[in-house]
């Protein structure tokens, strides 16, 4: 018989993996409990979801959620980060959370878009620049040929007012 408790806990998790772009599976141990209220803080600041899961439950809402391959990172103790705007954030603060805090944290796994990403490859991820970086960098690359364009074109006018200017004067000479 399944508890009302646990189903709604299944069912807030299934709802948070389906809307999220971004999970991260980390497992912890013995960390103090001062420690864990300053990486929560920290966490929330940044935008990302910090959740401590039961394993089944979070398998069983992995799976609901179209995730089911989520479950073979979660053994143990384990905690989720979950982000929803920019996916490479939780990618990041799960590598924050483990080179601060190595000795209680390390990370399983995640998704990313809806494939599950092994160990190595979240802390590749947490090495991509934000949506915000890239975007700038995307304006700067358009901006530059423009810019050029319109350099080029300002010297070829600034010539013509020169050319002009002596054709001007040559006729004043002359009348």
């Amino acid at each position: 018989m399944v508890r009302p408790e646990k189903a709604a806990t299944v069912q807030e998790l299934r709802e948070k993996f389906a809307r999220s772009r971004t999970v991260v599976v980390l497992g912890f141990q013995g960390i103090p409990g001062e420690e864990m209220t300053a990486l929560r803080r920290m966490v929330r600041t940044r935008g990302v979801e910090l959740k401590v899961v039961k394993n089944t439950l979070a398998r069983r809402a992995a799976q609901e959620a179209g995730i089911a391959d989520l479950g073979e990172f979660l053994r143990g103790p384990n905690l989720v980060l979950i982000g929803r705007d920019d996916p490479t954030v939780p990618f990041k603060v799960a590598a924050e959370v483990v080179q601060k805090y190595p000795n209680f944290f390390q990370v399983r796994g995640g998704v990313f878009a809806g494939e599950v990403v092994p160990a190595e490859q979240v802390q590749w991820y947490a090495t991509l620049p934000s949506r915000e970086e890239l975007l700038a960098r995307l304006a700067g690359a358009m901006t530059g040929p423009v810019r050029g364009l319109v350099f080029a074109l300002s010297g070829i006018l600034r010539k013509l007012v020169v050319a002009l200017s002596e054709v001007q004067k040559l006729k004043e000479k002359e009348g």
